[in-house]
């Protein structure tokens, strides 16, 4: 009698000890599994809060374009050509930085298009007393 009850105590203890090591093993999943969770979590949470940020800065773009926008359409402007005799000592850069405007985005293509409109060779091909037509904008209708 003595020696089945040792065992089955050994096999008892040998019981406890598998349901422990169940009940840590449980633990140890549960909380990869609850990691796992909040890592996605926090990746959603992170790519919402980029598109969101990404929107945002759409929106502030096309915003301040189209009030730029808005702002030419109240004060439109026209084109007129103007003939101008060349002085001693004048150039076409010197020329362009007198009547070239906003609307031209560099000197190089103001004095590209006076180049195109005069038919000359070159930027240099002009002497004094020649008249030439140069471009401006104004706001004034002629």
């Amino acid at each position: 009698m003595f020696a089945t009850d040792v065992r089955f105590n050994c096999i008892r203890v040998t019981d406890m000890r598998d349901t422990y090591e169940k009940k840590s093993e449980n633990k140890v999943l549960r909380r990869a599994r609850i990691r796992r969770r909040n890592e996605h979590r926090n990746m959603m949470i992170r790519f919402i809060l980029s598109l969101v940020i990404v929107m945002m800065i759409t929106t502030f773009t096309l915003s301040l374009r189209s009030f730029a926008l808005a702002k030419d359409r109240s004060e439109p402007t026209y084109k007129y050509y103007t003939a101008y005799t060349v002085q001693p000592g004048d150039s076409l850069s010197s020329i362009a930085s007198e009547y070239i405007s906003d609307e031209y985005s560099s000197s190089h293509k103001y004095i590209s298009e006076v180049v195109s409109i005069n038919h000359l060779i070159s930027a240099s091909d002009i002497k004094a007393g020649q008249v030439i037509y140069i471009p401006y904008y104004s706001t004034e209708l002629k």
